[in-house]
């Protein structure tokens, strides 16, 4: 075999041409992939050497990973990013952030997903440097310090593999980035990762999956976003009596007559529950094709495909998708959550710590969007959407100190 492949190397040298196939097809992959690596040696400028025995063939591919350092380097790493003297303002695009009004990129990649915590300005992204290959970098704002790398990830499919820069490796359906740090989930379970102190294990009620999605900061809260399992509300394939009875369950809900709890606030270290009611079926766009129109006003179309997204086809948000309508905060040491629940009628706020629960705003004929803002200043502020015009509510936390408890009234009868 040495001599197989030390023959082909030579010829490749001096050959005019690549490689032929048929001597390709003639090497096992393993065969395959040891002579590619000595060529690329070859390449840049090194001798070539004599053919080892292969190495056992590493879990992923090879990628941009560092040299493996300790959690304590991380932490090093990390000790150096100056304290801020207050906070900034994180603004999201579907296609990164901007930091107090100026956009932020990355040179290695374009960044796809991303959490931030606009009080101590760290932030955590996912760049993607080639398809299916992307770098976990944390960084703090206003620094002039690079952010660090912490991990590198590979999306096959369904499944993600990360390695973090100290060598931990993970594996999951679902890579959340959180303001320092990350969570691999699977389904309802999961790894929370901080670089510089280590792995917690997330583990929710059987009824739940972990959300893809999170409008939140796990890290600087403490509560992560959970989804109630299509099996767990009757809506299975196959189960068409289920699926009827979660959909009229689903528009009962939309209209504010009833409560379909889909989804979940989990406290992680003391696995405290907190049900939000919001349906499962709100997350889906319909996209029609094979259209013909038929007058100015109506076209007959003869397919429709649904699936989920955050976003309407053209880009402009999906206002009804879980991501917008529960929005979850620290204002320090009070997680708060801002929540459109049980229909479009009402905007509340809820004191996550003592279950306090206020309506910031009430519209009968429904609210048509808002928008949640935490300001540098730590305030968080709210503008809905109120028919032609639109009201906002600059300091959420003040009106929960202030405003009756809707929760405790909703409890006594």
């Amino acid at each position: 075999m040495k001599k197989s492949i030390a023959a082909l190397l030579l010829t490749a040298s001096f050959a005019t041409v690549p490689l032929q196939a048929q001597n390709l097809d003639n090497l096992t992959p393993e065969q395959q992939k040891q002579l590619l690596t000595l060529l690329l040696k070859q390449q840049m400028g090194g001798a070539a050497q004599p053919a080892q025995a292969p190495a056992q063939a590493p879990a992923q591919a090879a990628g941009p990973v560092a040299a493996a350092r300790t959690e304590a380097d991380l932490a090093a790493a990390f000790s150096k990013f100056p304290v801020l003297a207050e906070g900034v303002q994180f603004e999201r695009f579907r296609d990164g952030f901007a930091i107090n009004g100026k956009r932020y990129i990355d040179p290695e990649g374009k960044i796809s997903s991303y959490a931030f915590d606009p009080q101590s300005g760290d932030y955590t992204y996912l760049a993607e440097a080639h398809t299916g290959e992307f770098i976990l970098k944390s960084g703090r704002a206003l620094s002039t310090q690079e952010p660090v790398t912490i991990a590198t990830a590979y999306q096959q499919g369904a499944l993600w593999q990360v390695t973090t820069a100290t060598g931990k490796r993970f594996t999951g359906y679902r890579l959340i980035p959180s303001s320092r740090g990350f969570v691999v989930a699977r389904d309802n379970t999961g790894f929370r990762y901080v670089p510089g102190s280590g792995t917690t294990n997330i583990v929710a009620p059987e009824a739940y999956s972990i959300a893809a999605l999170q409008n939140g900061d796990i890290a600087n809260t403490g509560y992560i976003l959970l989804e109630r399992t299509p099996e767990s509300n009757g809506t299975q394939p196959g189960n068409s009596l289920g699926a009827l009875f979660s959909s009229v369950k689903s528009l009962g809900n939309t209209l504010g007559l009833g409560k379909k709890e889909d989804y979940a606030l989990l406290q992680i270290e003391s696995n405290r529950l907190v049900p939000v009611s919001v349906s499962l079926e709100d997350k889906q766009v319909q996209v029609m094709s094979m259209c013909k129109q038929k007058n100015i006003l109506i076209a007959k179309c003869q397919q429709m495909d649904t699936f989920e997204s955050a976003y309407e086809p053209n880009g402009s948000r999906h206002l009804s998708h879980y991501f917008w309508r529960i929005n979850w905060f620290n204002v320090p040491g009070r997680p708060i959550l801002v929540s459109q629940e049980g229909g479009l009628s009402k905007i509340s706020a809820t004191d996550l710590n003592s279950g306090k629960k206020v309506i910031l705003f009430e519209r009968t004929l429904g609210i048509a969007n808002f928008s949640t803002i935490q300001h540098a200043n730590g305030k968080i502020s709210v503008t809905a959407q109120m028919g032609f015009s639109s009201e906002t509510r600059d300091d959420v936390l003040a009106l929960l100190d202030s405003l009756p408890d809707v929760a405790a009234k909703t409890a006594a009868n």
